[in-house]
C-alpha cells in the first residue's frame, strides 16, 4: 500500500458539493440601475430647466460623468453585498422575489429624492458658513464624503436590512457556489475603476473646485471616465490572468481586502511618481507634458503586477477541480 506523497502540491476543491450562484443579486444590480436611470431622467429634465439649453454644455458633460460614476456604484454595490449575504448566510435565493426587488427599487428612489434634498440644504448651508470661494477645498472635500456616506444609506444599507427582514422568505442552500473566474474578475477591475473615478474626482474637484467654474469647461471628468475605462481593462485581464477557471466561492470581503492591497500599493507609487515628477521638474531639462505622460504610462503597467499580487495576498483562491 502506498503512503501519499506529503509534498506533492495541494489539489483543487471537489467540485461535488458546488452549486451555481443565485440569480438575485443580479436582479437586486438590475433594478438599482432601472431606478438609478429613472432618478438620472428626473434630473436631466431639472437641470435643463434650471440651466437652460444654451448654457448646459459643462454642465452635462460633469453629471453625466457623475451619473455614470453613480450608477456604476450602484449596480456594483448591490450585486456584491448581495452575493456577500447570501453565501455567508448559505441562502440560495428569496422564494417570490417580487416583493423584495419591488421593495428595494422604490426605497431606492424615495431615499434619492430625500438625500438630494439634504444635499442641496447642506451645501447651502456650507456655503454660508465656510465661504465658497475662500475655502472651495473644504466644501468639495465635506460634499465628497457626504455623497459617499449618502451612496451607503442609498444603496447599501436599505439593500442590507430588506435581505435580513425577508430572511423568512429565504431558501437555504447546500454547498458553496462555483464562480467563474471572469465574473470574478468583472468585479475586481470594476471596484478598482469605481476607485479610480472617486478619487481623480476628489482630485479634480480639490484642484479646481466645483463651484469656482470648470477648469476644462466640464471636460475633466469625461478624462477620468476614459482613464477609468483603461484602468478595467488592464485590472480585468490581469485578474484574469491570476484566476483560475473556476473558484469555490465568491468571498466578498477577501475580494475587498484584494481590491484595497492593490490600491493601496497603486496609490503608494503614485505618490512616490509624483515626488519624482516634482523633483525632475525642479532641475529642469525635461518637459513636464513628457515627464507626466512617461509616469501616467508607469502606473498603468503597474497595476498588472499590482493586481496579481493584491489578489495573491487578499484573495487567496481556492480552485474547482473540472
Amino acid at each position: 500500500m502506498t503512503q501519499p506523497n506529503p509534498f506533492a502540491p495541494e489539489q483543487p476543491a471537489p467540485s461535488a458539493a458546488l452549486r451555481q450562484p443565485s440569480a438575485l443579486p443580479l436582479q437586486l444590480a438590475g433594478v438599482v440601475l432601472a431606478a438609478g436611470l429613472i432618478g438620472v431622467l428626473v434630473s436631466l429634465i431639472g437641470g435643463l430647466v434650471n440651466v437652460g439649453l444654451n448654457d448646459s454644455g459643462a454642465w452635462l458633460r460633469y453629471a453625466a460623468v457623475y451619473w455614470v460614476t453613480h450608477l456604476l456604484m450602484a449596480g456594483l454595490g448591490a450585486y456584491w453585498l448581495a452575493q456577500a449575504y447570501l453565501e455567508r448566510h448559505g441562502l440560495e435565493g428569496y422564494r417570490q422575489p417580487a416583493g423584495l426587488l419591488a421593495s428595494y427599487g422604490l426605497t431606492y428612489l424615495l431615499l434619492g429624492w430625500a438625500i438630494g434634498h439634504v444635499s442641496g440644504l447642506l451645501y447651502i448651508w456650507i456655503y454660508d458658513q465656510v465661504g465658497f470661494y475662500d475655502r472651495y477645498w473644504l466644501v468639495n472635500l465635506g460634499m465628497w464624503l457626504f455623497g459617499l456616506l449618502g451612496f451607503c444609506l442609498q444603496v447599501l444599507l436599505p439593500l442590507w436590512l430588506l435581505l435580513h427582514l425577508l430572511r423568512d422568505k429565504a431558501e437555504v442552500a447546500d454547498g458553496a457556489i462555483q464562480v467563474s473566474a471572469v465574473k470574478l474578475a468583472c468585479c475586481f477591475a470594476l471596484a478598482l475603476a469605481v476607485a479610480y473615478l472617486q478619487l481623480a474626482g476628489l482630485a479634480t474637484r480639490l484642484w479646481s473646485g466645483m463651484g469656482a467654474g470648470y477648469a476644462l469647461e466640464g471636460w475633466e471628468g469625461a478624462i477620468n471616465l476614459a482613464q477609468a475605462v483603461v484602468v478595467a481593462l488592464v485590472a480585468f485581464f490581469a485578474a484574469r490572468s491570476a484566476l483560475p477557471q473556476q473558484v469555490r466561492g465568491f468571498r466578498g470581503g477577501r475580494l475587498a481586502l484584494a481590491v484595497l492591497i492593490t490600491l493601496a500599493l497603486w496609490i503608494a507609487s503614485a505618490l512616490l511618481g509624483a515626488i519624482v515628477l516634482v523633483a525632475l521638474v525642479l532641475v529642469g531639462g525635461v518637459g513636464e507634458i513628457f515627464l507626466l505622460l512617461a509616469i501616467g504610462a508607469l502606473q498603468l503597467a503597474l497595476l498588472w503586477p499590482f493586481s496579481r499580487l493584491g489578489l495573491r495576498w487578499g484573495y487567496q483562491t481556492q480552485a474547482v477541480r473540472g
